[in-house]
């Protein structure tokens, strides 16, 4: 089977809007079936992107293909792409099961094959007893459930969501992104997902597109951005880091502020960035023989529940530690503290 059937692929794409490019000869292809975040700051371009291919933006340069088919002059009621939009844009008018049919009376469906399409959508995104329910009589999360049925109920070949979770509170926004990946499992319908929540992007995504000043940064898989990011805004942006600036001096030697760490890699010497997650960072006893010891005190802490985030002074920078809550709650700020890492942790860039 063509892995573009009802794929999209976008070839050096750009558009400017004025004196700001938006977007810059970006290249991408998202395969059928395939669960694709969009993620970076505000102004990265990835809205935009998400425009070119519904067909609200027009590329200025660049082609845009779905299911293989170029769509320049493709209008975006002919493009066949489900939208949800961060605000819902719900019929106030339409009760939750009108919403949902809506687009397939426009399409002059069976009114037969509309109940029980619009029927089935309402039970698989848990509105099922909600059906006669006005917008106003919802709930965000229930709210943005009735979009996203509404975009499915034409069948589309792409569904695009824009921020579709931004606006709501944090449980039912972690609750709703595995609702919206179990929807997009079961249907198996193409999924382009714009979001500014990295977390929400890692945990729900079958790979992630990075983007920054409107370009590509990196494209891979979750596991692969989070542990071996192609650079130091990758390393940045994408959970939390430790990062330090020094130089690689070949046979697996980093030196940091004068300290010697071992460290596995392939690179070059010269100039480089070490990365470390806090999670890669643990407590060294008196005995540790690791060649990878930092040793500072205590400035801070944070309790996140099952960890506590405790900072690091060391050599005048501060570094990220996780520990488990029982031993982060026994240290207090300005106690000495030794921490280690092994090798394989060490990411250099």
């Amino acid at each position: 089977m063509n892995a573009l059937k009802n794929g999209v692929e976008l070839t050096g794409v750009s558009k400017v809007y004025g004196n700001t490019t938006a977007v810059r000869d970006v290249s991408l292809a998202v395969k059928e079936g395939e669960f694709l975040s969009v993620v970076g700051p505000s102004g990265c371009g990835k809205t935009t992107m998400l425009r070119m291919i519904s067909g609200f933006a027009v590329p200025d340069s660049g082609d845009v293909r779905i299911g293989g088919e170029s769509m320049k002059g493709v209008p975006v009621r002919e493009r066949r792409v489900g939208i949800v939009f961060q605000n819902y844009a719900l019929f106030p008018n339409m009760t939750a099961y009108e919403n949902v049919a809506f687009g397939m009376k426009a399409q002059k469906w069976p009114k037969t094959k509309i109940e029980s399409k619009a029927t089935a959508l309402l039970e698989m995104v848990g509105m099922g007893d909600r059906a006669e329910a006005y917008p106003r009589q919802l709930s965000g999360g229930q709210q943005q459930r009735i979009a996203l049925a509404r975009a499915l109920g034409i069948e589309p070949r792409v569904l695009l969501l824009d921020e579709p979770l931004s606006a709501l509170d944090a449980k039912v926004r972690n609750t709703l992104r595995f609702e919206i990946k179990r929807i997009q499992r079961d249907s198996g319908i193409t999924t382009i997902y714009v979001t500014h929540d990295q977390e929400e992007a890692l945990s729900i995504s079958d790979r992630v597109a990075l983007m920054r000043g409107g370009a590509l940064e990196q494209v891979g898989t979750p596991a692969e951005l989070y542990a071996a990011p192609a650079s130091e805004f990758a390393a940045d942006f994408i959970g939390v880091n430790n990062i330090l600036r020094g130089v690689y001096e070949g046979g697996g030697r980093f030196t940091w502020n004068g300290r010697v760490f071992a460290v596995e890699t392939a690179r070059k010497p010269g100039p480089a960035t070490m990365t470390v997650r806090p999670e890669r960072l643990v407590p060294a006893g008196l005995d540790s023989k690791s060649p990878n010891v930092l040793e500072g005190h205590v400035v801070g802490k944070v309790f996140l529940g099952p960890l506590t985030r405790v900072a690091l002074s060391v050599e005048g920078e501060t570094l990220l530690m996780d520990l488990l809550s029982a031993a982060g709650e026994s240290l207090s700020v300005g106690d000495p503290l030794k921490a280690c890492f092994d090798g394989s942790d060490g990411h250099l860039l």
